[in-house]
């Protein structure tokens, strides 16, 4: 698989967060870029930046060493970002979503027809719970709706395959 520019944000949106997508525009080309610098660079405080980078090593996307810096006496951090790391954190995240999915299909195919649904969506509870409940929402009071769920478990079929085919034909491992 291709990894483009698109798909490489996306990945580390979804698991590091949106505040981390400057920090690596910026880091992107570079090796050996001061925590300073990106602070400098990406209008952020140092702080931050750090918080981030952090989170980005313990996922390995990002890669740094240690300075003393002579006139201060302070250690500088110096990072590179890690692009081939990116694919190997977009498998696990799709076999973690494939195998919620997979469990979350299983249930709601053991339970076809037996899901109410709160009218304000506060809650979604199977028969047993509903009828525990008399029928009745614990958080606003609204009579349960009985809700066919045929179109989650077409939803869930659906994202399973595309994860399955991982966007390119070519199956992950470990399926369900």
């Amino acid at each position: 698989m291709k990894l483009t520019n698109t798909k490489i944000y996306d990945t580390i949106k979804e698991v590091i967060g949106e505040d981390s997508i400057k920090i690596i525009e910026y880091l992107k080309d570079k090796k050996n870029i001061s925590d300073f610098k990106i602070a400098e660079k990406v209008d952020r405080d140092i702080h931050e930046v750090r918080n981030i980078l952090y989170r980005l090593f313990n996922h390995n996307l990002v890669s740094y060493y240690r300075k003393k810096d002579r006139q201060k006496g302070w250690y500088i951090s110096y990072w590179t970002f890690n692009k081939k790391k990116v694919k190997e954190l977009l498998d696990k995240t799709n076999k973690e979503k494939l195998a919620k999915y997979s469990v979350r299909l299983k249930e709601e195919e053991a339970n076809v027809g037996n899901f109410y649904l709160c009218p304000n969506a506060c809650i979604r509870v199977g028969f047993e719970k509903a009828v525990d409940l008399d029928y009745r929402c614990p958080e606003c009071g609204n009579i349960l709706n009985h809700q066919d769920n045929t179109k989650t478990i077409d939803f869930l079929r659906t994202k399973i395959k595309e994860l399955q085919l991982n966007g390119n034909g070519r199956a992950l491992k470990g399926r369900a």
